[in-house]
């Protein structure tokens, strides 16, 4: 299978890049998609409190990821965007940010832990039961704090259908795992211990690929452990806010709510989740090439050309929901049938958190980050007023939290790229 091309393609050798692009992208879809059949098969085969329990368990898990991250990846990518072609330099890259993460890894397992336990004995968990799903859920987390930052390296050296190829494999273990477990033991904790064991596989291959590109075994570079810091040092506020805003729908629901409501925000926000095989070719294929871009008209052009076929994308995904909420339903399951109106606030809400989340990915890529002192406060002003507004007891009220908030985000992080790029032309 051809590598996707890392440089300009040679003369006559355009059809050639296309086809390593297209097969990339197809590629990384398949991987996005085994992730979405296996998250809807857990849907459909864990009870209803189970499944409670999984929603609950993995939005702890996003929390933990984002604040070990705190803008570290972003900050590799950066700064290895600019010494890629060096073994030596990249592995420093990598080691900084690995060392960085550890750290960051015991903060942020010391503050979600508890906070996960809690909720779970709130809905009804017993002591055990709530110790094995809180437990679970750290298989999964250490093998993501590795993965990601290793992927960087195959990444800036567009080895894509190498790296694909692993991780592949990876989902469809997942799944098949996740299958045999949800069918004949339909509990929580083992559908996540699942989902580990698959990635702490999938890290090994990595691993292995990374270490053909970049000296691992280096130790950190002191130029990028200050520049990572530097980035952690804006983003480290804003980062610890996101990491509870992340999942702000399921901490509220499961303080307010009731476990049934729960799992219908847990199931409709698996639906959602069919935007993420966008974000992931995007962050795959562009985030890399768009950190490379030399800097002028040319990238605030190119952002905005991503923006705006993003937006016709999701209007179109969305007016489909609007057409048809049944049929999107369907995948859910007989439990969740009566979500009519739901459906389509989740998909809205799916599609404002694809652009949130691809603006801010391309800003950071290139170091353009908004200073937390501002994001924060007013966001948190933002959520204050809606959530005195709105009926947060209820599946509509958190989706609604949930659209607001995001559409906030995407004007803030698309505007400030868009003012920092004019000021730099």
């Amino acid at each position: 299978m051809p590598e996707a091309a890392g440089a300009l393609a040679p003369p006559g050798g355009n059809w050639k890049a296309l086809e390593s692009l297209l097969f990339a992208a197809g590629a990384q879809g398949a991987i996005q998609l085994l992730g979405f059949v296996s998250g809807l098969l857990v849907l459909r085969w864990l009870p209803i409190r189970e499944y409670a329990y999984y929603t609950i368990a993995n939005a702890a898990l996003g929390t933990m990821t984002v604040l070990t991250d705190s803008g570290v990846a972003q900050s590799v990518l950066a700064q290895g965007g600019k010494v890629w072609q060096s073994r030596a330099a990249l592995g420093a890259v990598i080691s900084s940010g690995m060392a960085l993460r550890r750290r960051f890894a015991v903060v942020a397992v010391s503050l979600s832990m508890p906070i996960l336990y809690f909720m779970l004995r709130r809905q009804g968990a017993t002591t055990i039961g709530g110790l094995l799903v809180a437990a679970s859920i750290l298989p999964l987390f250490f093998a993501t704090l590795t993965g990601q930052l290793l992927q960087v390296v195959p990444k800036l050296h567009q080895r894509l259908t190498s790296l694909q190829g692993i991780l592949l494999s990876a989902a469809g273990m997942r799944l098949a795992l996740v299958t045999a477990a949800a069918a004949l033991f339909p509990v929580a904790w083992l559908a996540s211990v699942c989902a580990g064991v698959a990635q702490a596989w999938a890290n090994r291959g990595v691993r292995s690929l990374a270490g053909e590109l970049a000296d691992l075994d280096v130790p950190p570079d002191p130029h990028a452990w200050a520049a990572s810091m530097r980035q952690v040092h804006r983003t480290a506020p804003s980062a610890i806010y996101y990491a509870f805003e992340g999942q702000i729908s399921i901490w509220l629901i499961s303080i307010f709510g009731k476990t049934q409501a729960i799992a219908q925000v847990g199931a409709l926000g698996r639906l959602a989740m069919v935007f993420n095989i966008v974000s992931a070719v995007l962050a795959l294929l562009w985030a890399p090439t768009f950190a490379r871009m030399q800097g002028g008209r040319a990238v605030l052009h190119q952002f905005w050309i991503v923006q705006l076929a993003l937006l016709a994308f999701v209007i179109a995904v969305v007016g489909g929901v609007v057409w048809a909420p049944s049929a999107a339903l369907a995948l859910l399951g007989s439990g969740y049938g009566s979500l009519t109106h739901e459906v389509v606030l989740a998909a809205a809400g799916g599609a404002v958190a694809l652009l949130s989340g691809c603006a801010y990915l391309m800003a950071s890529s290139r170091a353009v980050v908004l200073t937390p002192w501002f994001v924060v406060p007013v966001s948190m002003v933002l959520q204050a007023l809606l959530i005195f507004s709105l009926p947060i007891s209820t599946v509509s009220g958190v989706l609604w939290l949930a659209i607001l908030t995001n559409l906030a985000f995407w004007l803030m992080h698309a505007g400030n790229f868009t003012r920092v790029a004019l000021k730099c032309r």
